[in-house]
Parts: structure tokens; C-alpha cells; sequence
């Protein structure tokens, strides 16, 4: 029956991709259709909003207008007056409108005028305009119109009432007898255009509603109409492939079953029954080359056992090259290691070059400005506010040594004092200085070990890594925390050795400062003893802390290793090695002299740094010593041989011209036997002699009486004055 249309056999046979475009072009003029019915619906609403916020403006001023004109008639305010004249522009203008519209509408010039002036929006004037000439002649609409113009009427009422108001206000004898009668007159008429507005706002609902049934039955016929054509158009489509689809899978199934005389039936002449016709013939050639390939198959037969043959050959020469192969790889890993520790020595030489070039020049400088600022001091002793500034610019002094310090440390060119300690003492000595530095937000505990093996190191730098370790601790606690102090002894056998390649086998003892903060994520703990990296915001500090802490304990011949986990804490272990009882000899107690020890012998003063050598020959004078002066080594070797009287060499170790102040010491020794020295650096350089007295740069002027006298007394110990770079750390 349906092969009785033409139509449906044109659409039938028809491509299928013109099948497509139809059914596409069909659904894009009904959709546009129904989006221009959606459209105008929006409009028609969206006008009928506007006529509604219109009514609100309208009702709003005349309500102003009636109150100000009451007022005014009370209070006789000729400021109420004026208020009340611009409040009635909105209901003169929109009667100018309605007036306008009624004429017509062909004065929509007017119209908008008019609605301008009742203050309507100008984007909602044009769709006001339309509906009011679309659908004046619908009921709600025709009866919303005639309420409007009769409470328009009404309301122009107010406006001789007001002029007779103004009259009687501003005569010279008004009489409050009529001004009641026209203020009652005023009320009356806002009661009625009150009812008038009532009326308005209820027959535009009632409008709306009408409005929104006729565009929700418009909308949905639209909607229906392309909902069922596009599914009839598809589903006739998509049945014509289905159906063709079946035929051809169902003969590839029998062919599939080994039933070769399978055939499609081929139902139209489209893309289909193309695909019908060519699986047909494919199917014949298909079943005349089965008979072709079943004769060489028996012929593949003996090629398949060869191949096989040759593939288990394959699979053991794959096996012996993967052997080869990691072991490769092992030697790779091997040297990749090798080459990465060469490069880290030449970094970490090429760092200790740096810093010492930079210690070395900026501790002169800072010696300059510690000797300046102490004798500025002296001459400034009587002006309190000088004595201060002083004070002040001689602490920043103090704390740029601390830098060049930690500098020296990161590259491990830093001069040590090692001594015999036991860090069970050291900790519990400190522990108070610790808690007061961090606050009363850190809980700072110290474990002590019993038998705790004595170390080896310079226990001021024990004191600076302790105490840069719990300022990072007191940075990742910011809520505040537990900090807990610990050494333990630790042997390290062959299996710890491979474990820990930084270290060789023996006896340590591992210092381990441990919080409860908020821990560092993996790669950022990989990289913290870097000097080149820190998470640090630029003004929170150098960074240098943990790189520090790195370079002093490999300059001790310990290690450094730092376990975090994000939200768990951190554990930072430093192992300092073991030291036998008696090898090295212990601190001797800090003597804390009320005034430097003065002296009168001779001192032969040798620095390259011209400055700095007027300051230290300033200070010695002061304190009652002969000084005689040398810029260099030569120059001092030339003072002893010329027979000049000397009890004590004071030298700079770093000098030019060929001679350090090691050299220096050995030839003025070989001049005078037992001749007394001092040595004094910023920077050790690298050279292997053992200074007995060493004063390091930058020094104030009671290091340097405390050096000089002990040197000259020949004392076994080193002097009792620490460093000024270790104690200003811990000032407190």
C-alpha cells in the first residue's frame, strides 16, 4: 500500500545523505518557526510586564503627588508644592500616551513622549506601543485601557484643586475652613483613583493569564508539530537502513556459518542497496577464492613449523641481549652516580672558592667597621643618643659576620675549633636559651642518651646548627608544637654503609631535632641542604640554614639527613663521629672578664688590609701594647731581621705577595726561635697548619685583648673568648 505513493517511492530510493538533508532542512524551518513564536511570545510578555511596572511608576507618583499636595495644604512648604507639580508629570505624561495611541496609532512619536515623561524604561517603550495597536481590541485589554483613561480623568482632578490650594495658601487671609474642604476634597479623590487602580491591576492579571494560556497553547502546538515530524522522518530513515542492514548481516552470518551460496536481497537502489550489491558480489568472488586459499593452506603448513623454529631461536637470543642489557644498566647507574658525585665535589670546590673570596673581603671590610664604631663609640660615650646609633650600626655589624660565617660553612672552607664534647651537656646547657628564643608556644624537650659516645667538632658550631634547626622547626609550627632534642649513639657496619654511601663504617653519634610541624614534601626535602634553593620568602631570611648546617657537618666528617612526610613532621639527624676519650681535649670554661686584659710588650702587627691595620694597631695601643706595624709578609720579615724587638707576631693568614701568614709564622721562627703568635682570618683558605691561637675576623676590641694576652701568657687552650659570629647568635 505505501509503494502506491510516489513520494514515498522518491524517498525511498533517494541517497541517504539527501535523505538526511531533507529530514535536517524539514526540522530547521520548524524550529525556526517555533523560536519565532517564542520570540514574539517574549515580547507580548515581556510588553505586558512593562504596562504592569508602568501602573507601579503611575500608582507610586500619584500616591507622592496626593501626600506632598496634603502636606503642603498642612505645613503650607512651598517646597511640597513643587514636589507635588513633579510627581504629577508621570500620570500627565502617560495620559499625553494613551491619548496618543487612541488617536490610531499612528502618533507613536507622541506615545513614547508620553511614556518617557511616566518615567517607563526607553527599551520597554516599543513593545508598550505594540500591544497596546496588537491587542487593544481584546477584552482584558480594551477594559485595562478604560480604567486607565477614567482614573487618568480623576486624577487630573487634583490638578485645579491644587491651584485653588496654592491661591488660598497664598492669600492674605486664608481661610482654613476651605483649605480642610480641598484637602478633604484631595483625599476623596485618591480614594476613588485608589478603587481605579485596583480594578487596573486585577484586569491585567486577568489579561496575563489569558496572555500566558494563548502562548503556552501556541508554544506547544509548534513544539508537537516538530516533535512528530522530525520523528516520523526519522523513523522512516532510520527503518529503510535498519531493515537493509538486517538483510546483509543475516546473509554475512550464513557465510560466516560456511553457507557461501548466502545472498542479500537488495530492497532499494540508496547507499544500502549499493552495499547490498556489492556484499553479493564480494560473496561470489569470496566463495571461488575459499577453494583457492584451502589448496595453499596445506602449503603453509611446512612454513609455519619453520617459522616456529626460528622464533624459539629469537626468544633465546632476546633473553641473552635483556642480560646484557641490565647489566648495562648497572654499570650506567654506576657511573651516572660517579659523574654526579664529581660534579657535586666541583660544585661544592667552586663554592668554597666563592665564599671565601667573599669572607675574606667582607670580614676586612666588617673589621673596618667594628673598629670604627668602637672607637666612635668611646668618643661618643657622653651623648647618649650617638652611644645608641652606635651600639645599633655595631650589632648590624655583628650579624653581617654571621653571614659570611654561614657562607663559609655551606662551602666548608670555615675555620673549625674542634673540641671534646658531650652533647648530653651541651643540650641540657642550652635547652633554656632554646625555649626562650623559640616562645612559649614551642614545647621544646631534650631526650639525654646514658653512655653517650664524646665527639669531635667546635661546639659554636654545634650551637648555630641547633639553633637555625629550631627556628625551621618554630616556621613549620606555626600553631605552635612539640620540638625534641636527642643523641644517640650509632654504629654503622657494611650493610649501613650501603644503606648511607655519605658515610664510612664506624662510631657516630647522631644529633636528631625533631618537630611536630607540617612537614616538606618529598622533592622539596631532596633539595632543602642546597645552597641555591629555599622555600623562603625574600624577606624571611638568607635560606642558608639547613645548607649550612650540610656543609659544617661534612667539614666534620659526619652527614646530614632530613626525614619529612607532609602533615607528620620532620627529623633532621646530624652524625658527628665518634672521638676516643683523651684525643682531643675539652673546653675550657668562659671566663667573662669586666674589662680586656692590658699588657705592655711589643707586638709585631702584619695585615695587608691598610684600614684594618690602623684599627688593630689603634685597639693594641689602647690597651697599652708597643705595636710595629707591617703590610706584608716580606715587610714583617724585614722588621725581625733588623733586630727590633718583638714578643709577639699577630698576622693575617691570607696575605699577597707569595707569603700567607702560615709562611710568614715559619720563617719568623726560624729568625727568632720561640717567637709567640696570633694568627687571624675571615677566611682558613684551605691551608692544613694548625694554628694554636687563631682570632677570627671580624674581631672587637675585647676578642682581641683576651687573644693577645693568652697568646703572649702561652695558654694550652684556645682563647676564652668565643668568637664574636658564634655568641651574637645566641644573644637571646
Amino acid at each position: 500500500m505505501r509503494n502506491a505513493f510516489p513520494l514515498y517511492r522518491w524517498f525511498r530510493d533517494v541517497p541517504i545523505s539527501r535523505k538526511l538533508y531533507f529530514t535536517v532542512g524539514t526540522m530547521a524551518v520548524l524550529i525556526g518557526l517555533e523560536l519565532f513564536v517564542l520570540l514574539f511570545s517574549l515580547s507580548t510578555l515581556s510588553s505586558l510586564r512593562a504596562y504592569v511596572g508602568g501602573e507601579g511608576l503611575w500608582s507610586k507618583a500619584e500616591k507622592e503627588a496626593v501626600f506632598h499636595l496634603y502636606r503642603y495644604g498642612v505645613a503650607h512648604i512651598d517646597k511640597d508644592y513643587q514636589l507635588f507639580q513633579q510627581f504629577m508629570r508621570v500620570p500627565i505624561g502617560d495620559a499625553k500616551a494613551r491619548r496618543a495611541l487612541l488617536a490610531g496609532g499612528e502618533d507613536v512619536q507622541g506615545a513614547y513622549e508620553g511614556f518617557l515623561e511616566g518615567r517607563n524604561h526607553p527599551d520597554d517603550i516599543g513593545g508598550m506601543t505594540d500591544l497596546f495597536i496588537r491587542f487593544g481590541n481584546v477584552s482584558y485589554l480594551r477594559k485595562a485601557i478604560r480604567i486607565w483613561g477614567d482614573a487618568q480623568d480623576l486624577v487630573m482632578q487634583l490638578l485645579p484643586i491644587a491651584a485653588n490650594l496654592r491661591q488660598e495658601v497664598d492669600s492674605p487671609t486664608p481661610s482654613q475652613d476651605r483649605i480642610n474642604g480641598l484637602l478633604a476634597a484631595v483625599y476623596t479623590t485618591n480614594e476613588r483613583v485608589t478603587a481605579f487602580e485596583d480594578q487596573f491591576s486585577f484586569t491585567l492579571g486577568e489579561g496575563s493569564r489569558w496572555l500566558e494560556g494563548v502562548v503556552l497553547r501556541l508554544l506547544f502546538t509548534t513544539a508537537l508539530t516538530v516533535e512528530v515530524t522530525g520523528l516520523l522522518l526519522a523513523l522512516s530513515v532510520s527503518r529503510g537502513i535498519q531493515k537493509g542492514l538486517a538483510n546483509i548481516i543475516e546473509a554475512a552470518d550464513g557465510i560466516a556459518e560456511g553457507k557461501l551460496g548466502s545472498r542479500a536481497a537488495v530492497l532499494s537502489r540508496d547507499e544500502i542497496g549499493v552495499v547490498a550489491g556489492s556484499f553479493n558480489a564480494m560473496a561470489h568472488n569470496l566463495q571461488a577464492r575459499v577453494g583457492e586459499l584451502d589448496r595453499a593452506n596445506r602449503g603453509l603448513e611446512h612454513e609455519i613449523g619453520e617459522r616456529q623454529r626460528a622464533e624459539g631461536e629469537l626468544r633465546d637470543a632476546v633473553a641473552q641481549l635483556e642480560t646484557t642489557l641490565h647489566e648495562l644498566e648497572r654499570q650506567t647507574a654506576e657511573r651516572l652516580r660517579t659523574e654526579e658525585m664529581l660534579r657535586e665535589s666541583a660544585k661544592m670546590q667552586a663554592m668554597g672558592q666563592l665564599t671565601g673570596g667573599i669572607a675574606h673581603d667582607f670580614n676586612n671590610l666588617l673589621g673596618v667597621v667594628i673598629g670604627s664604631v668602637e672607637h666612635l663609640m668611646d668618643a661618643v660615650r657622653d651623648r647618649p643618643e650617638y652611644a645608641e646609633l652606635a651600639q645599633e650600626i655595631l650589632d648590624s655589624a655583628l650579624h653581617g659576620s654571621e653571614l659570611t660565617r654561614r657562607l663559609l660553612a655551606v662551602g666548608r672552607k670555615q675555620p673549625l675549633q674542634p673540641r671534646r664534647i658531650d652533647l648530653n651537656v651541651l643540650l641540657s646547657d642550652h635547652v633554656e636559651l632554646l625555649r626562650r628564643t623559640l616562645g612559649e608556644m614551642i614545647d621544646v624537650r631534650v631526650a639525654p642518651t646514658p653512655d653517650l659516645w664524646p665527639i669531635s667538632a667546635d661546639p659554636s658550631q654545634i650551637l648555630d646548627v641547633l639553633l637555625n634547626l629550631a627556628l625551621n622547626a618554630r616556621d613549620a609550627m606555626p600553631q605552635g608544637g612539640r620540638l625534641t632534642l636527642e643523641a644517640v649513639n650509632v654504629h654503622l657496619d657494611a650493610r649501613d654503609n650501603a644503606i648511607c654511601p655519605d658515610l664510612n663504617q664506624g662510631d657516630y653519634v647522631a644529633l636528631a631535632v625533631t618537630d611536630t610541624g607540617v612537614g616538606m614534601p618529598e622533592e622539596v626535602a631532596g633539595r632543602a641542604t642546597e645552597p641555591f634553593f629555599t622555600t623562603k620568602p625574600p624577606a624571611a631570611g638568607s635560606g642558608l640554614g639547613l645548607s649550612m648546617a650540610y656543609g659544617f657537618a661534612k667539614q666534620s666528617g659526619g652527614h646530614l639527613e632530613i626525614e619529612s612526610k607532609v602533615g607528620a613532621g620532620t627529623t633532621i639527624r646530624m652524625f658527628l663521629p665518634r672521638v676516643s676519650d683523651g684525643t682531643v681535649p675539652a673546653p675550657a670554661a668562659r671566663q667573662d672578664a669586666p674589662d680586656p686584659p692590658r699588657g705592655s710588650e711589643t707586638v709585631l702587627l702584619v695585615d695587608d688590609n691598610r684600614t684594618l691595620l690602623r684599627i688593630a694597631q689603634r685597639y693594641l695601643l689602647g690597651l697599652g701594647y708597643s705595636v710595629i706595624p707591617a703590610a706584608s709578609g716580606p715587610a714583617a720579615l724585614a722588621v725581625l731581621q733588623s733586630g727590633e724587638a718583638c714578643d709577639l707576631l699577630f698576622t693575617d693568614i691570607v696575605m699577597p705577595d707569595g707569603m700567607n701568614g702560615y709562611d710568614l709564622a715559619k720563617a719568623a721562627r726560624g729568625l727568632r726561635p720561640g717567637l709567640k703568635v696570633l694568627y687571624t682570618t675571615g677566611y682558613a683558605g684551605g691551608h692544613e697548619e694548625d694554628a694554636t691561637h687563631l682570632l677570627r675576623k671580624p674581631y672587637t676590641r675585647h676578642a682581641l685583648a683576651c687573644a693577645v694576652r693568652r697568646a703572649l701568657d702561652e695558654s694550652e687552650q684556645l682563647m676564652a673568648e668565643p668568637p664574636v659570629i658564634a655568641s651574637a647568635a645566641f644573644r637571646g
